[in-house]
Order: structure tokens, then C-alpha cells, then sequence
């Protein structure tokens, strides 16, 4: 594993020449062989549904994962929608998903995507919400810790995501585990393309499930950034925990953290226009930082590693984001936010239907 700080591409670990069996090896060879048996197993359902609920089931029964959670991308929305399948509860169970849903934006199609062409398990964050989801009730969280990202690639193309996190054990992230996943996602890809019919998916919600004052909040902060809360507030006619609050509600963040993310962002795009040519106090400030010190701060939290590091790392072939980063209309580092700008890990979508 190269890397296990936030927001970053989780990757296999790099092995030697093959030597004498051992111990290690015989449970790694054991892995990709419960991987082959679940898709044979799942070879033998005849549409997609039974055979998605099945395959949330096997990742957990025979992969070993915690708690997962299957999104696919709906082919008949105008964008890039991923739909609920099924998933994982607070007690393990399984849970009907159909109704959720998230969109990803076209940055973080193409990040999750390069994660995983570029030989990456997927995408990691180590700190996230756990969702989950209960009939009859909204979708509420039930903790805090790391998240994995897995896509669904076929034929260079993203067709779903597997989510999964350890929120009833709290367990680290064990990257065997991760591996069998990530060679089951690609398996589980080319049998969904394969089958008849589609999900029974609910009609999708017309409208975002913001809140006026949120609607209202997410405007101010894209015209003048550097707004402090208290100013916003004042201007909104709220109080300013009235309105911390309502924004940490809807949007699972809070303004604070929203408002440091949308920087980086900017931070970055300042960073891409001028190349290894670029001041980072000059692009940190142009961003909305109000010193460097804050902006090394913010940076260390949500990256894990120093504002330096992207020079050296982007030596070759110019400078880039860290692959986690997200695009600046959402608040998780993480592909599989919802439109209301959400987190969405395993077994969460952003909305029931209205």
C-alpha cells in the first residue's frame, strides 16, 4: 500500500520475485479463490437484481467485508447519476437501496476512473461519515472512519461503485481484503453488462432537497469566499447557529470545513494556470487563505502531506491535484457525493424520491 493518509488512491503493495510458498501466500491464493467462487456464483443469476443483492452479500460473506454498499450508474439520466442497489444496515443486515442515489461530477468520474486504470484499488479516505439506511426511515449516520471506493470498470468505462467501511467493528482497512474487492468489482462489472433486465429504480427527485437558506448560503460563498459565517448570517437574517447548524443538517459538513475544501480547490486550479512556475502564497491567497500558516494548515488536514509535496510530485509531466481531490461543488474528497453535496459511502444515496 503506497499510501494511507486522506485522500489519496489506494494501491496494491509492490511484491518481490515469487519465492516458496508460505503461510502469507497460501491466504492470498485463498482470496483470489473466494473471489473466483463468489463470480461463478453469480454467473447463475439470470437478471441484474437478484444478482446485485447476491453480490452485496458474497462481498460480505465471502470477501470478508464489513459493511457494503452498491451504487451503478443509471445509463438513462443526462448525467452521471450513480443509483442505490443494495446495501448494508447499522446491525449488518441487508438493506433495500433502490430509492438513494448520488451524482457525480465529470472530475470525479474521470479521478475514479484514473484510480483505477492507473493499477489503484480505488479511492480511500480515512475519515468519512457511515451512513445507513433503515425501511421507513431517512438515512442517518452512525459514526465516523474510513471509507473505500471501488469502481466497476468495464471496457474503460465506470458502470457502478462498491462502497464499504467497518462502522460496526471499526476495524483499520486491511488492504488483502481491498484487493480481492477491487479484482471482484471488475468481475461483477462484466456480468452486470451482461444480464437482462435493469434495476427497479425509483423515479428521480426533481429537485435537490435544498433548503432555501442552504440554496441561498451555497450562492454567497461562490460569489464572495472569504464571507465568515457571523457576516453571512447577518445578511441571511439567521442567527449564525441557526445557520451552522441547517448547513451541517443538509450538507454533512460543516461551513467551515465546506469553505476550506472550496479553497484547495481554487488553490489548485490557481496552481494547474501557472504550472511550476506558480507562488503557493500567491495562489494560497488568491484562493481566499488569509496567510500562508492557515493554508499549510488546511492543506495538512484534508491531504495528508505538505503543499510542497506537489511540485516534487509533479515534476513529470507538470503539476497536478492528489488524485482524492474533488470538484469545488462538493464537500468529500471522496467520489460518490449526492446533488445536496453530501457524502455518500456505503449504503447512503442523497434523497429519498419526493
Amino acid at each position: 500500500m503506497q499510501d494511507i493518509s486522506p485522500n489519496h488512491v489506494l494501491t496494491g503493495s509492490t511484491t518481490s520475485a515469487p519465492g516458496p510458498a508460505s503461510p502469507g501466500g497460501a491466504s492470498e491464493l485463498g482470496k483470489v479463490l473466494a473471489v473466483l467462487s463468489a463470480a461463478d456464483e453469480l454467473a447463475g443469476c439470470r437478471e441484474a437484481n437478484s444478482m446485485l443483492r447476491l453480490a452485496t452479500e458474497l462481498a460480505r460473506d465471502r470477501l470478508g467485508l464489513e459493511r457494503v454498499g452498491l451504487y451503478m450508474r443509471d445509463r438513462g439520466a443526462d448525467r452521471i447519476i450513480m443509483r442505490g442497489t443494495w446495501g448494508t444496515g447499522a446491525r449488518g443486515e441487508t438493506t433495500d437501496e433502490r430509492s438513494l442515489f448520488h451524482e457525480f461530477a465529470p472530475r470525479e468520474y474521470n479521478a475514479l476512473l484514473g484510480a483505477r486504470l492507473s493499477g489503484g484499488l480505488g479511492m480511500y479516505r480515512a475519515q468519512a461519515p457511515f451512513f445507513a439506511s433503515e425501511p421507513g426511515r431517512s438515512t442517518t449516520v452512525i459514526g465516523e472512519g474510513w471509507v473505500m471506493a471501488t469502481p466497476l470498470v468495464a471496457a474503460r468505462d465506470v458502470v457502478g461503485v462498491m462502497y464499504n467501511d467497518t462502522a460496526l467493528t471499526r476495524s483499520p482497512i486491511d488492504e488483502g481484503k481491498q484487493a480481492a474487492a477491487a479484482i471482484f468489482c471488475t468481475l461483477l462489472a462484466v456480468l452486470y453488462l451482461s444480464k437482462r433486465g435493469t434495476v427497479a429504480w425509483q423515479p428521480l427527485p426533481r429537485k435537490s432537497g435544498q433548503s432555501p437558506l442552504v440554496e441561498r448560503i451555497l450562492r454567497a460563498l461562490n460569489e464572495d469566499l472569504p464571507m465568515t459565517g457571523e457576516r453571512l448570517a447577518g445578511e441571511l437574517g439567521v442567527s449564525p447557529g441557526h445557520l451552522a447548524r441547517s448547513f451541517k443538517r443538509e450538507m454533512g459538513v460543516s461551513l467551515v470545513d465546506y469553505r476550506n475544501r472550496l479553497r484547495i480547490d481554487r488553490f489548485f486550479e490557481s496552481i494547474h494556470r501557472t504550472g511550476s512556475t506558480g507562488n503557493l502564497l500567491d495562489a494560497a491567497l488568491e484562493a481566499g487563505f488569509g496567510s500562508y500558516a492557515q493554508f499549510h494548515r488546511v492543506y495538512r488536514k484534508f491531504l495528508g502531506t505538505t503543499p510542497r509535496d506537489i511540485f516534487s510530485s509533479g515534476a513529470q509531466g507538470g503539476i497536478r491535484a492528489p488524485q482524492g481531490l474533488v470538484d469545488a461543488a462538493s464537500t468529500s474528497a471522496l467520489p460518490g457525493m449526492n446533488a445536496n453535496g453530501q457524502f455518500a459511502p456505503a449504503t447512503v444515496g442523497n434523497s429519498d424520491p419526493q
